[in-house]
């Protein structure tokens, strides 16, 4: 299994028009890749906030092993347990690797 819902993937390409899916949705992925870097560099453990923001983008990506990853780390935060950041680094990863071999106008993506 991939962790990309592809129907949800091309459902926002069909939303948003062909001609500006690859470059919104290559925003996502810098603000995605942005996010987990200044989560991974800071002294602070990371928030519930931060994983919900991650959560919402990975939804609307159809990333669906991401959005999983993030409810298990949101939840840790709410409970006051350490969460997994790297399984929700993994995960983005693997999404994104996926995505890249199924839409190719996204092999751009980092």
């Amino acid at each position: 299994m991939s962790g990309v819902d592809l129907d949800r993937l091309m459902s926002l390409r069909d939303d948003i028009g062909a001609e500006d899916f690859t470059e919104i949705v290559l925003l996502f992925f810098s603000e995605i890749g942005e996010k987990l870097e200044q989560m991974g560099a800071a002294v602070a453990p990371p928030s519930a906030g931060d994983f919900h923001f991650l959560r919402g983008s990975a939804a609307n990506l159809g990333f669906v092993a991401m959005v999983r990853a993030c409810e298990e780390a949101e939840g840790a935060c709410r409970e006051g347990r350490p969460p997994d950041l790297a399984a929700v680094v993994h995960s983005y990863q693997k999404a994104l690797e996926s995505a890249r071999l199924q839409v190719p106008e996204l092999s751009a993506a980092r």
